[in-house]
C-alpha cells in the first residue's frame, strides 16, 4: 500500500517535462514580472500609508498634555560653560541670532 500523497502530481509531471523548454525560456520574464509586481505593490502601499489618518488610540497617546521639562542643573552647567569660555559664548550668540544656520 504505497500510495502517493498527491496522485495529481504524477499526471502533471509528463506535461511539465514536455513543456520544460518553453517554460524555461519564459522564466526570466516571469521573474521580472514578479519583481515589478512587488515594486508596484510597495509603491501603492507607501502611498496609502502616507495619506492615512491616525486612529483614535494614536491621537490620545500623542496628545497626553505633558510638556517636556529641562533639568535645572543642566541649564546651570551650560550657563557656567558659556560664561567661562569665550569661544562657546560666541557659538551660543551665533546660534541665538541665526538658529537655522549650519
Amino acid at each position: 500500500m504505497n500510495k502517493s500523497p498527491n496522485p495529481g502530481f504524477k499526471a502533471i509531471l509528463p506535461w511539465l517535462r514536455k513543456h520544460q523548454k518553453q517554460m524555461t525560456s519564459h522564466a526570466v520574464f516571469a521573474a521580472v514580472l514578479l519583481v515589478l509586481l512587488a515594486y508596484v505593490f510597495m509603491v501603492w502601499r507607501i502611498g496609502q500609508l502616507a495619506t492615512a489618518n491616525p486612529g483614535p488610540d494614536q491621537l490620545s497617546s500623542s496628545s497626553s498634555g505633558q510638556t517636556p521639562t529641562v533639568d535645572k542643573s543642566a541649564i546651570d552647567q551650560i550657563q557656567k560653560l558659556e560664561q567661562s569660555n569665550t569661544n562657546v559664548h560666541a557659538l551660543f550668540d551665533n546660534a541665538r541670532n541665526n538658529p537655522f544656520q549650519e
